[in-house]
């Protein structure tokens, strides 16, 4: 798993998390810590839950490189001011349908992720087994998916899929097994 599995294109892509203008939006709430976060806490946050991994040091030379890279893609964006297409695209509340989503996941998403969904790292990321994001992830999530999903894939025809398809896919991958998250990080 690497930044790139869903900050597409290097982070500018709008509604793929686009981290242009992040800088400026920190510090934030974050309704998962209950608590004000910095902007180096939200990046060991993605670590361990979105990448399954442990947190870098909050001074250490990866948090550093992930700020200087953010504080680039942000040059001429006003602080504070979101970039437009920030986060996902907004979709109705559905109720995914991990049947269809099966039917869909096999025509559309398995050439890149493969029939086990173990993917095709670096290029395509894993969506479920030990090496994909584990449970704690926005992205194990039906409704995040979906809103991820709806906009973004297939990479090939990106939003060529219905919020309803969107939803069904997402409940077909959060259904699958994947890795628990680290107890150990759970401040994050």
């Amino acid at each position: 798993m690497n930044c790139a599995d869903c900050h597409l294109q290097g982070g500018r892509e709008p509604y793929s998390a686009p981290l242009v203008a992040v800088p400026g939006m920190f510090p934030a709430y974050s309704e998962r810590a209950g608590r004000t976060i910095t902007l180096t806490e939200r990046i060991q946050e993605c670590f361990v839950r979105s990448e399954n991994g442990r947190p870098p040091a909050a001074r250490g030379r990866v948090v550093a490189a992930l700020l200087a890279y953010m504080d680039w893609l942000s040059q001429g964006q006003a602080r504070g001011v979101p970039y437009p297409g920030r986060g996902l695209v907004d979709l109705p509340q559905l109720h995914g349908d991990a049947g269809r989503g099966a039917t869909i996941y096999a025509q559309q998403c398995s050439v890149c992720h493969g029939d086990q969904g173990t993917g095709m790292p670096p290029i395509f990321p894993p969506l479920w087994g030990p090496a994909s994001f584990n449970d704690g992830a926005g992205m194990s999530r039906v409704v995040k998916m979906a809103k991820f999903v709806q906009h973004n894939m297939p990479q090939n025809a990106p939003g060529s899929l219905s919020a309803q398809q969107a939803y069904d896919v997402a409940a077909y991958i959060e259904a699958k097994p994947r890795p628990k998250m680290n107890p150990a990080y759970k401040k994050y």
